[in-house]
């Protein structure tokens, strides 16, 4: 359940250059083009790593409440099927509405679990897409692109390319160096400061 929403999460248009024009237009001479896959990259850091594993670990609980409680309509699902020709119509009754009231209860659970989830992984991408996109312009700058587009989306314009123009494993190794985690800094000799990458 939660992984699903870690796999679509929410999606961002990613427009470095102003050059709406370019869509649907043959592209200048000499205009380089890269395309990133926003998603993988911002999940696919270091810190991006830690963020979802550590959201993962908070929600577990209610994900396996979650578990315990459809387990538990299925032993009275089961219960009832296996009554159907012996339980009396007044106890029919009742355990048709204990499971119905148990399912409510599952799908609310389930529906609040998904919102508070989605909510802090939203935030997260948000807070993430603005430091990762300050990298992103500073490998365009040095690399001499002209022009990035997200294919993250399913909608993307970009129906084929070639390999040499995705950049998303380059961001995500320019963004680690950039911005290491508080675990990679923790692992330095006490007193020993980092040194800066040339």
């Amino acid at each position: 359940m939660l992984r699903k929403i870690l796999r679509q999460g929410s999606l961002f248009a990613l427009s470095l250059m102003a050059a709406g024009s370019l869509f649907g237009q043959p592209a200048a001479t000499g205009t380089r083009i890269g395309l990133i896959a926003i998603q993988d990259a911002i999940v696919g850091t270091q810190e991006g790593q830690k963020i979802t594993a550590a959201l993962r670990a908070k929600y577990k609980p209610a994900e396996d409440d979650i578990k315990k409680q459809q387990a538990a309509i299925g032993e009275l699902r089961q219960q009832l099927q296996r009554g159907a020709n012996t339980m009396s119509e007044d106890a029919k009754r009742r355990l048709v509405r204990d499971i119905q009231t148990k399912e409510r209860e599952a799908k609310r659970s389930m529906e609040d679990a998904e919102s508070e989830f989605q909510r802090e992984f939203q935030k997260f991408q948000q807070e993430a897409f603005a430091k990762l996109r300050s990298v992103i312009k500073k490998y365009m700058n040095d690399k001499g692109l002209s022009l990035i587009l997200d294919i993250s989306s399913a909608q993307t314009p970009v129906v084929d390319a070639s390999s040499e123009l995705l950049i998303t494993n380059d961001i995500i190794e320019l963004f680690d160096k950039e911005n290491p985690v508080a675990a990679a800094a923790s692992a330095a000799p006490a007193g020993a400061a980092a040194k800066p990458t040339p």
